[in-house]
């Protein structure tokens, strides 16, 4: 059952995607961790538009929650103006590694009760 509603899932915001002009990678998208670059730019022209990344965040969201998971906190996720690092439209892979970088920075690690720091 879970399988077969990953798989709707899938198909659905693979249509969504190819409708609004992007093509889905075949990426596991309930991975965790960051996506690479090439999974953002769905054309391959080496930049990320605001348009690529709305849609590979939605479809990531999708995936995980058709595996009976809830979805990522997006609301903590960078905006689109927070990675474009020059306002031009525009994420280059070195806006990407910046802009990571920069929230790596603010996440205060290594402070807190966090996992295995119980004292």
């Amino acid at each position: 059952m879970k399988a077969t509603r990953s798989l709707i899932a899938a198909a659905f915001f693979s249509a969504l995607a190819l409708g609004a002009g992007i093509q889905v990678q075949a990426t596991d998208l309930t991975q965790p961790g960051p996506l690479s670059f090439s999974d953002y730019d769905q054309d391959h022209n080496g930049v990320i538009t605001e348009q690529e990344l709305n849609a590979v965040r939605e479809q990531r969201q999708a995936a995980i929650r058709a595996t009976g998971r809830p979805g990522f906190g997006m609301a903590n996720a960078p905006s689109f103006a927070d990675l474009d690092g020059n306002g031009d439209g525009q994420i280059t892979p070195e806006e990407l590694r910046a802009g990571r970088k920069a929230l790596w920075g603010k996440r205060g690690r290594g402070r807190g009760m966090g996992r295995g720091m119980a004292r």
